[in-house]
This record gives C-alpha cells, structure tokens and sequence, in this order.
C-alpha cells in the first residue's frame, strides 16, 4: 500500500471524508462496483462516518430521515449508544473462532437465547450463517436431509434470496432468475394477494383458492414434498401480509404430506410485526425458522432455527464465519435490548399509528391503491388509479425520488409497484408522523409532475 492509500485510510477511519463530489465517488463506484440493486440516480452517496438513530447523511451533509433501516437490518437505528458502547467492552474478545469446528460459550448462549423466543414443544438446534440467503439454504438442506425428499412447494411472488437452493424457490421478479437454472424441483402456487384477487372472490375466498391450488399442485405434481417455504409476510415481494387463514392450512397440508413448514422470517422476524415472529400472528408453530438481517445488529448474521436434529450426520452443512464471538455477543445484546427495553411493545404502536396514517394516504390520494402490512413492517402499492388498480412502477419511482430528494425520506421499493417502510423498532411517534407527512408531500409533488 502507497503512503498516499495509508493516509486517506487513515483519514476515512478517523471519519473524514475525502473531499470530491458525490457525482465524483458515483463515477468511481459504476467503474468498480459491480452492478447489483444500486439506483445511482436515486439514493445519495451516503457519508459512512455519521448517522444517529433514524438520522443518516448523505456527502453533502444533508441529513434524511430514514425509514428503511438498512434493509431491516438496524433493528435499533443507526449507531445505537448502548451497543455503540457495548461493542467497546467487548473490543478485546477474539475476533474468529470457527463455531462450526469449536465450540465456544457466546454462540451457545445464542443459540439457547434463539430456541427460547421460538415456539415449539420439540427438540430445536440452531445453525448459523452469516446472510438469510444462507439460512434459507440451510433450512432446505435440513428438510432435504431429514425428510429423504427433494421436491418444495414455494409461492409467487417470493424472495428467499438470489443464490443457489435459495434462488429455486425466489419468485418476485424475473430479472432474479432469468438464464439462471433452478437447482430444485420447486411446486409453485400463487401466494394469496388480496388486492390482485379475482374479481367476485372475497380475501377470504381467494385465501381458500390459493391453498386449494396448493394441495391440486402437489397431487398433480408429487407428493413426495420435503417442504412448504413461505414468508407470513412478503417482503421484497410486495410486502403483502398473508391472510388469517392460510399460514394453518399450509401447516395442516404440510402435516399430511409429511413435510416441513419453512418459515422464512428473515426481513419480519426478531420483533418488526410486534411479536417476536409473524407467524405468531397466525397461531400456527412451523418446522424451521430462518432469520438475518436484525440479528446481526448491522453486521452479517442468519440463523436457522429447526427441529433437531437438523442434520443425520456431521459433515452435511458447514459455514467457516457465523457466530464468531464477538459477533455472537452483539447478537445476543440486541435481543436482550429488544427485550428488556419493550421495544416489540412499541413497534406494535408504533406500526398502529404508521398503519393508520398510510390508509389515510391511500383515501387521500388516487395513485395509492393499498396500504397494508403488519407492525413495522409496511407498504403502499402505487397505481395508475384506484378504479384502474394497474400496477405503476414508473409513478412509484417518481415517489421515491421526490421522496429522497425533496423530502429527504429515505425509502426503499419492493416488488413492481409498492413502496415499503421498515423504520427501527425503537421509532418514535414524533419520527413516524413526520415520515407520513413527507411521504404524503412526495406523493402530491410526484402527482403534479406527471
């Protein structure tokens, strides 16, 4: 490394910024950085070294409220004090030991704290993993090694992530899968999508229908199926709740078939919806549970969660980094934070006062078809009209970019048309209500201008 590399590594982990322009640092990424999910003409060069709470800041010094949350990944915010300092305490523990090879105390405090909060009345292991992707993976491997199957039922739309098994069963958009070869026989059935139903059928019907065409699927197709994978709420998918009846109906077709329930709660899991799990709104118990995102505290971290034995033997499923210790730790502080502190408490509030405000929207303004979702966990689907109800990707991007550029409210798409909201589980009412009216300006700028 040049002298010249030392010192601008230096100066950038001392929280300085070089000063060249974000159009500048934008032209050095598009040559350098493959192309993944980044909007360059939307979402700001974002400065590295600062941000508090639902504050973040872009280059220029401009401060956005944010409701994205890294992706539901800052479950706490950005730079949490309390963990801030925790993550100084504990600067002198090692920072890798591989916990698939050695046993260590933090990842098995972990993972008893994981078993504790998951319903079951059965034997439960975990296995860690450093991505949801990953712990979708293991949850397919564990099903496959246990059940001595091969074939899952998944739905459409769904995101359970873009590699491998996980990619199989991924059904959101087509620019996903395209020219990439499924590795599983996958069972597809329509996830219950309330506002595209057909027309004549009440939620409730539809709901009955997409699960009947479920279990004529796997008639038609084999039964020889070693597991059902579904999210209680979709996430980049649309962020569509799954009605009340057809997470227990999926279990009790999965019980008949002797498969398992694959329970993927990697974007509304660790307290998002106001419980610990979505599927507890269901009152139905799955097989396994996947988790990321929050987990890690703003570092990589999955979890699966499963009947043990997750695995007939050693050797079937490894992972060099998972919950090292260090990581581990900040893990379990997050938990115990979320706990002690009642914040699954207030993101059932918070997300009746977020619910309230985007149904007021979608009476408000015609370009809003649908506010749905559960707790912190959000959307509003934008249309042409509601009479219409067709999908408009192009108007919901003018909502984002008037959004993140006249308002300074960060939000993140989802599926074709919608808009999602997934603030910190520690919002505040005063944080929430200002989101809905910047949210609301940047609907009627963007209406204006089209």
């Amino acid at each position: 490394m040049q002298d010249k590399d030392w010192a601008l590594l230096e100066s950038l982990a001392s929280g300085a910024s070089e000063h060249k322009s974000p159009e500048y640092w934008l032209k050095r990424s598009s040559e350098v950085i493959a192309t993944s999910t980044q909007s360059r003409d939307l979402y700001p060069v974002m400065d590295h070294s600062r941000g508090q709470g639902s504050r973040v800041y872009d280059l220029e010094g401009n401060e956005y409220l944010d409701v994205t949350s890294g992706v539901a990944v800052r479950a706490l915010g950005v730079r949490y004090p309390p963990l801030v300092e925790f993550e100084r305490q504990i600067a002198h523990v090692v920072e890798e030991l591989p916990g698939q090879d050695f046993d260590h105390i933090p990842q098995v405090l972990l993972a008893e704290k994981l078993i504790g909060i998951t319903p079951g009345e059965f034997d439960k292991q975990v296995f860690f993993t450093t991505s949801g992707a990953r712990a979708v993976e293991t949850a397919v491997k564990s099903a496959m090694d246990n059940t001595q199957r091969t074939r899952f039922v998944a739905f459409r739309p769904a995101f359970h992530g873009r590699t491998g098994y996980a990619l199989s069963l991924t059904a959101s958009k087509g620019a996903h899968r395209e020219r990439f070869p499924s590795a599983l026989p996958v069972i597809r059935a329509p996830y219950p999508y309330s506002y595209r139903r057909p027309r004549g059928l009440s939620p409730d019907e539809y709901a009955a229908l997409c699960v009947d065409q479920v279990e004529d699927a796997i008639e038609r197709e084999g039964a020889d199926v070693a597991g059902i994978v579904v999210e209680p709420i979709t996430g980049e998918g649309g962020m569509i709740p799954s009605p009340a009846s057809f997470l227990p109906r999926l279990r009790a077709i999965a019980d008949r078939y002797g498969a398992w329930l694959i329970v993927d709660e990697v974007q509304s899991g660790l307290g998002r919806t106001g419980k610990w799990w979505a599927f507890e709104h269901y009152g139905v118990t799955p097989d396994v549970v996947c988790t990321a995102k929050a987990l890690g505290g703003g570092w990589p971290m999955g979890a699966t969660i499963g009947r043990g034995p997750m695995f007939t033997r050693g050797s079937r499923h490894s992972e060099t980094f998972s919950a090292e210790p260090r990581q581990a730790l900040i893990s379990l502080f997050v938990l115990t934070e979320i706990e002690r502190k009642g914040y699954i408490q207030n993101a059932a509030r918070m997300g009746e006062v977020l619910s309230k405000g985007l149904r007021e929207l979608e009476e408000k303004h015609d370009c809003v078809g649908e506010a749905r979702g559960l707790g912190l966990m959000q959307g509003i689907e934008i249309v042409e009209s509601k009479q219409s109800r067709k999908a408009s990707p192009a108007r919901r991007d003018a909502i984002l970019k008037a959004a993140i550029h006249g308002e300074r409210l960060m939000l993140l798409g989802a599926g074709e048309n919608t808009i999602r909201l997934l603030p910190p589980l520690n919002v505040t009412e005063e944080e929430v209500r200002d989101a809905l009216a910047r949210l609301d300006r940047a609907i009627a700028a963007a209406s204006r201008a089209s």
